[in-house]
């Protein structure tokens, strides 16, 4: 594995970083990755890790844009640079109106990057050498999105319909292509029984859940417009209000109520019951990183002692790199919300 560094202006390469300390690679199904890289700040890293530069790790499709930078003089002087993946271009726009999505996700996310990074009317939003082919995902959605971050809009609606993203990275040409994917199903069992992971941690929280939902439309008082989706029932009836009064019937025509509903379903994939095993895979086991398991793959994780057996989706994969070697860290499941993800929560 290399990692290659490509200028910010033209995306020609620059170098390479010929040593580190450390490299931590996220890779992430629904949302941005993200790294973080340490080595020694002589002159050829100075040079080479700057904000806005293009770090590519050859075994990978996916590259980063350094967002941050840190000097530091210990016993030696360092530097230490971090960042997202290339998809966080699309967290340097918002939807600049509102945009009235149906049909395929697919072509949703299309509407909403051509018109506010790849092909928007106001030229100085344009982003180039970035691409997005539709394919059809058999995902429906029926939303309207109006003045969010470009990335949380996107990334929203692909949490909502269990959808990965990524963007690819073309070194030859230094241009990048947004993905939308699937992932596979895949026979791997993960367990500390089949001696395939080093360390579990295992987590089940019924915090903020929520598994029902009335919608409130547009309308005041006894005019106003209701739906309500999710199930359950005495104690397993968790109930949230969704204020939906952006929603306007016009906009959808024939599918109004269809158009609260994914609302609400949107707010409920948010408060779902948080079911995640975090491991330490034993890279010496049966089974092998991106050929048995991937960022995506639908999994089962299994504990016989914990009394735990999890069908579960890959949504997490971080990638370690120092002195020593290399190391995995998988999460299966919907991992707990971080402060500053619920903070950013928004409405689709």
């Amino acid at each position: 594995m290399e990692l290659y560094i490509f200028n910010q202006d033209n995306r020609q390469m620059a170098g390479i970083i010929e040593a580190y300390e450390y490299l931590r690679w996220t890779r992430r199904y629904s949302q941005c990755g993200g790294f973080e890289l340490k080595a020694i700040a002589n002159d050829s890293n100075l040079a080479l890790l700057r904000l806005g530069n293009v770090l590519w790790k050859n075994d990978d499709e996916e590259a980063a844009i350094i967002e941050f930078v840190e000097l530091t003089m210990q016993e030696r002087e360092y530097i230490t640079v971090s960042g997202r993946f290339a998809t966080c271009f699309l967290a340097r726009r918002i939807v600049w109106s509102t945009e009235t999505l149906g049909g395929d996700l697919s072509a949703g996310v299309a509407q909403l990057l051509n018109n506010h990074l790849i092909a928007p009317s106001d030229d100085n939003r344009k982003i180039n050498g970035i691409s997005y082919t539709p394919v059809n995902l058999g995902k429906p959605i029926n939303t309207q999105i109006s003045y969010r971050n470009l990335m949380d809009a996107v990334t929203g609606l692909c949490e909502t319909a269990d959808t990965g993203i990524k963007t690819v990275f073309n070194p030859a040409v230094g241009t990048f292509e947004v993905i939308l994917y699937a992932g596979a199903d895949s026979p791997a069992v993960f367990s500390k029984e089949y001696e395939n992971i080093i360390e579990q941690v295992y987590t089940l929280s019924k915090t903020d859940h929520a598994n029902t939902a009335l919608i409130g439309g547009e309308g005041e008082g006894s005019e106003r417009t209701f739906a309500a989706t999710g199930g359950g029932s005495g104690e397993g009836r968790y109930e949230i209000f969704v204020d939906a009064k952006d929603l306007r019937a016009e906009d959808f025509p024939d599918n109004y109520e269809e158009a609260l509903i994914f609302r609400g379903d949107a707010k409920l994939s948010e408060q779902a019951l948080v079911q995640a095993f975090d491991v330490t895979v034993n890279q010496y086991g049966n089974l092998k990183y991106k050929a048995d398991f991937d960022i995506g793959s639908n999994i089962r994780a299994v504990s016989k002692r914990w009394g735990v057996s999890m069908a579960a989706r890959i949504t997490e994969i971080e990638e370690s790199y120092d002195r020593v070697g290399m190391s995995l860290g998988v999460t299966f499941g919907k991992p707990l919300l971080t402060l500053s993800q619920k903070l950013k929560g928004g409405t689709l």
